[in-house]
């Protein structure tokens, strides 16, 4: 065998260079993959990229039905097949008496504890038929009943993934399977090229977290998952959001936000007085349960607050309410969140209250060349019920709180 002869200086020092090189290469990789998919920070990027924008229609209008506390799957073989067809003719009824364009599922989708493995996330094909069937599109946010020993938020997540028309989310690494943001874009006809105009509107989706851990012994107090949003989510909420205003040449652009739980200071709303004639809807969920232990989610509600151009925040969970109101200890001039609750749909979970949804009419305007402002976002809101009648109907404007309304619940 022929020895190699030795490499001469000049050499060695190219290769220990190209080695150098390398490292460095793969060293500042690795920093940035770390940086990027740590908790609280994921990196700025158009949510639902593979589907077709969402646009507002050419009137400037965009239209929310939201749909909550649906529960199915309550009991597989008896009362419960009725229940859940009875839940799929509310969601159809609402969506044929409404011409809407997009639809929020806000949590407790499936009655987990009551569904077997095998079958749990099934569930969800009969959930967003009256969406296929209708062609409209759909994003969703997780209930603490959505995460049981036998159903976790990822096999629903993954279940409606499959879909065209799902425009549910995930950000990586942040705690619950339902944080993510997805763009309302301005009108553009059919054909046009795209003009690189800015979105007109955000929609913000939280993951309140609760109920069981998957396949875990749901007696066991280590099964029990935190019910409250997870403050690397705030963190994650207040960068992107700023992230968001930077990239759109600084403009502000008007926001709304949907979680299922409702954070500590609709509790703090509900004790300031809930109003009849100023803030109509149900009120019979008294006190009201909110995420965590009061302070818990102290974060999540510091960054809502903060957050310039968050217009309202949409909650479920109690059943028994559907009232909105102003921001406990600041009036509608304030610019703080209004603070919504959106209207028992299911015939799952508890209670006997005739069965709707809320109803959310954006009107978004041009924004003003030169401004930091995006368009001016204006939000009418009502409660179509299953028989077909509109109650609660409100303008969520720098009156609401003054303003009177009529009283009736649809009871």
């Amino acid at each position: 065998m022929t020895d190699l002869p030795p490499l001469s200086g000049r050499a060695l020092l190219w290769r220990m260079a190209r080695a150098i090189i390398v490292f460095i290469i793969i060293f500042f990789i690795l920093v940035i993959l770390v940086v990027n998919t740590s908790p609280g920070h994921a990196a700025l990027r158009e949510p639902s990229a593979s589907k077709a924008n969402l646009q507002l229609n050419k009137d400037g209008d965009f239209r929310i039905a939201i749909f909550s506390d649906l529960h199915y799957g309550e009991q597989e073989d008896g009362w419960g097949i009725e229940q859940d067809q009875n839940t799929t003719r509310v969601m159809s009824s609402v969506l044929r008496d409404e011409k809407v364009d997009f639809v929020v599922l806000n949590g407790d989708l499936i009655t987990g504890e009551n569904t077997l493995r095998e079958n749990a996330s099934d569930y969800v094909e009969q959930i967003i038929r009256p969406m296929l069937q209708s062609n409209k599109p759909w994003a969703s946010v997780y209930g603490n009943h959505d995460s049981q020993f036998n159903l976790s938020r990822e096999a629903i997540y993954k279940a409606e993934r499959v879909y065209s028309l799902c425009y549910t989310d995930t950000v990586n690494h942040l705690p619950g399977s339902s944080n993510y943001y997805v763009l309302i874009h301005p009108h553009q006809e059919e054909g046009a090229e795209p003009e690189g105009l800015d979105p007109a509107a955000i929609l913000w989706f939280f993951d309140s977290r609760g109920g069981k851990a998957f396949n875990h012994d749901p007696s066991s107090d280590t099964a029990d998952l935190p019910d409250w949003v997870a403050p690397e989510t705030s963190k994650w909420f207040i960068e992107t959001h700023k992230e968001l205003r930077e990239k759109y040449e600084n403009r502000v652009i008007p926001s709304i936000a949907f979680v299922h739980i409702p954070p500590h200071i609709f509790s703090q709303a509900q004790k300031a007085g809930v109003h009849a004639d100023l803030f109509p809807g149900l009120n019979d969920d008294m006190p009201l349960a909110f995420q965590g232990n009061e302070g818990e989610d102290a974060a999540f509600v510091n960054a809502l607050l903060q957050a310039e151009g968050l217009h309202s925040v949409h909650v479920g969970h109690d059943h028994g309410d559907s009232w909105c109101s102003t921001w406990p200890g600041k009036d509608a001039t304030s610019k703080a969140p209004f603070l919504c609750f959106a209207k028992h749909t299911g015939y799952g979970g508890y209670g006997t209250w005739d069965r709707g949804a809320r109803i959310l009419h954006l009107t978004i305007s041009s924004k003003a060349e030169g401004a930091n402002q995006g368009g001016a976002l204006s939000v009418d809101t009502w409660v179509r019920m299953e028989n077909g009648n509109v109650v609660t109907q409100v303008s969520l404007n720098e009156t609401y709180g003054i303003d009177r309304y009529p009283t009736g619940t649809g009871e």
